[in-house]
């Protein structure tokens, strides 16, 4: 009897010692899923996904205008093609998690080769009637990207990295990507994944295999342990 209620105590803490994790993940998960929400329509009712849009617009404006002198000046060629590169890179990036990383990434390339585009557009002596349109697609692209990092879809972002950041190891789901215009704060979200990757993929493994000899068991808990997390983060 006394065996028996030791090996019932060892799966019992085996069960919420997985509870936990799990549950916390699933908190995490459903949290996320609604804090994306506001990638398509912040508390403002501004869509960073339609600023995207807007920036890659402008990027190809100033592809279009580039076209009409790359025969004048075969110097543009180079630089078209890199813009246009990056432009079609965003146009076709999807992160598909509720993270945001690829299209962060994404947009953030296009400032460098469109700014470049557009220098050389300005030394390339334009016609009197084109002679405004680089510096005025460069302003466009920036403005539009102002809106965005003013978005409350970045105020969401970070408060559920910080939520991540805090409850690190046993939290192992990516973090969502801060739209500031500029690399880092992308490589920095994408840094702070990376190093969950190995260990996330070594949990789940794991967690398949105890879950397939007490799955009755820890769904249990971890139902009732993802309530008590939920109630944490509401």
């Amino acid at each position: 009897m006394k065996k028996r209620n030791v090996v019932a105590g060892i799966f019992m803490g085996a069960a919420i010692a997985v509870s936990i994790p799990i549950g916390i993940n699933r908190s995490l998960g459903r949290l996320r899923d609604d804090m994306s929400g506001s990638f398509y329509y912040d508390k403002a009712g501004y869509s960073i996904c339609d600023g995207l849009e807007e920036r890659r617009a402008a990027a190809k404006d100033l592809l279009t205008l580039a076209g009409r002198y790359s025969d004048s000046s075969p110097e543009l060629a180079e630089l078209i093609d890199e813009l246009d590169y990056q432009v079609r890179l965003s146009e076709n990036t999807w992160s598909g998690d509720g993270t945001f990383l690829s299209e962060a990434a994404a947009n953030s390339a296009l400032d460098a080769p469109a700014e470049e585009l557009a220098a050389a557009l300005n030394r390339a002596g334009l016609s009197e009637k084109d002679e405004k349109y680089p510096d005025q697609l460069i302003l466009q692209m920036r403005s539009e990207q102002d809106k965005i990092n003013r978005s409350s879809y970045n105020d969401d972002a970070i408060e559920f990295n910080r939520k991540v950041d805090r409850l690190w190891p046993m939290a192992m789901v990516s973090r969502m990507a801060v739209f500031h215009g500029n690399t880092s704060s992308v490589e920095e979200a994408k840094a702070g994944t990376s190093d969950r990757t190995e260990l996330q993929d070594a949990a789940e493994q794991w967690a398949d295999g105890f879950g397939s000899a007490v799955e009755e068991g820890v769904d249990g808990f971890v139902d009732g342990m993802s309530g008590m997390i939920d109630s944490m983060f509401d």
